[in-house]
Parts: C-alpha cells; sequence; structure tokens
C-alpha cells in the first residue's frame, strides 16, 4: 500500500501548484489553468464508457468503439486508460484490490471483497476508473474541515498550504490532499459549498499527457452527494 500511496504522490505532484494563498492560482501554467481540447469532457467520458471494459485490473477499450468513436476522441481515451492502467499496476500486493459494480477498481482492507463503489457511510472513499479518480468526502469532513478553518480565518480565506495541513490532521493521505488543495486553488471553496448533508464528490479527470498519471483541477467536478 505504501508503494501505491507514494507512487499517486508523486503523479499528482506533477501537477500541482500550490502558492501561499488561493490567490496564487493565477500563477498557474496554461495546462492547467485553462481547459484544453486534449482533454477529456464529460461528453466525451459518457460517449465511451459503453465500451470500457475492466478484466483483471486492467482497462481495456472494445473494438466496438472504433465504429463511434473519433479518431481524436479515441486517442484521447487510449491515453486515460494508459494512465489508468498505469496507476492500477502499482496497487501493491499487501492488499484487496476489488472490481466494483461502477467499473472501478477499489482498495479495500486484506481479505475483505465488496461490489460496491463509493461507501457513503465512510468519512472519505476513493474508487479508481478509466477516466480518473472519484473521490467523497463525508458531511462530517467537511464539517471538520470547516470548523478547522474557522480558527484560521475562513474557507475561502486560507492558504492551501494551511488548507494541506487540516487534511492531514483529520487522516487524508499526501496524494488526496493534493488533488484537494489544487482544485480549491483553482475553484475555490466550492468542495466545501458543495455539501447539501450527505457530502460532496469530487471527479479529477486525467491530464492529456499519459505519461504524467497527472490529473487536471481545471476540469476537474465537484459536486454534492
Amino acid at each position: 500500500m505504501k508503494k501505491f500511496v507514494s507512487t499517486l504522490m508523486a503523479s499528482v505532484m506533477l501537477m500541482l501548484v500550490i502558492g501561499s494563498t488561493a490567490a496564487m492560482a493565477a500563477t498557474t501554467p496554461n495546462a492547467v489553468q485553462r481547459e484544453s481540447t486534449s482533454e477529456l469532457s464529460q461528453e466525451l467520458i459518457n460517449k465511451a464508457n459503453p465500451y470500457i471494459k475492466l478484466q483483471s485490473q486492467t482497462f481495456t477499450l472494445s473494438e466496438e468503439a472504433s465504429k463511434n468513436l473519433t479518431e481524436d476522441e479515441l486517442g484521447l481515451v487510449n491515453k486515460a486508460l494508459d494512465s489508468a492502467n498505469n496507476q492500477a499496476k502499482n496497487i501493491s500486493g499487501d492488499v484487496t484490490v476489488t472490481t466494483t459494480d461502477n467499473n472501478s477498481l477499489k482498495v479495500v482492507p486484506t481479505n475483505k471483497f465488496s461490489t460496491a463503489s463509493i461507501n457513503t457511510s465512510s468519512y472519505w472513499d476513493y474508487e479508481l476508473l478509466w477516466w480518473g479518480y472519484r473521490i467523497y468526502f463525508s458531511h462530517q469532513l467537511i464539517n471538520d474541515i470547516k470548523s478547522k478553518a474557522l480558527y484560521a480565518g475562513g474557507i475561502g480565506a486560507i492558504s492551501g498550504s494551511t488548507l494541506t495541513g487540516i487534511l492531514s490532521s483529520l487522516g487524508l493521505p499526501g496524494w488526496i490532499g493534493g488533488i484537494v488543495v489544487g482544485i480549491f486553488l483553482v475553484k475555490g471553496a466550492s468542495i466545501v459549498y458543495a455539501d447539501n448533508g450527505r457530502g460532496a464528490y469530487i471527479d479529477a479527470f486525467w491530464a492529456g499527457d499519459p505519461a504524467s498519471q497527472a490529473v487536471n483541477f481545471v476540469t476537474a467536478k465537484v459536486y454534492g452527494a
């Protein structure tokens, strides 16, 4: 598991540009600040989903996809699959990895098995899909973040480094914190405000370059559970 988390942290850090305040997001490179035509869109994800298969912890694209996706779309989808499969390969053997009913991979405690994807009864949870990561923050976790942020001037005023410290103190691993802080610097406190009492989801999509295995903060989606 340590190998998996370390690799994830290294991958995410390739896209992290964390400044001392939220205003620092304005200096983020264009590749992170601006949505590009070389990035996955929700429309393309929906279009490609029926052709994605997950077998033996490997995401593949069926031959039928070539009849319904353009050459450019196929290129983007295959790049995303490369990123997802590279992440899946880095999962160490000391954990149990299950394939969920959401066509995703979940790391669960050793000797446990479940086909459920996100567990909304957990404090936080995540799953690996072909297009990136889906992360879940419970209502309790978000309240704890807001509570701790009050001591630092409020959620809208805290710096990236302060938010990193808060997330770490609440038990979140560094790579999850890295994604959340990166999105916070680009999108503000939307993660907190999306919670309507049932928590919030973060969909973090792969960046265009599969070699980076990094996520794009601009294209990330934040919405209520």
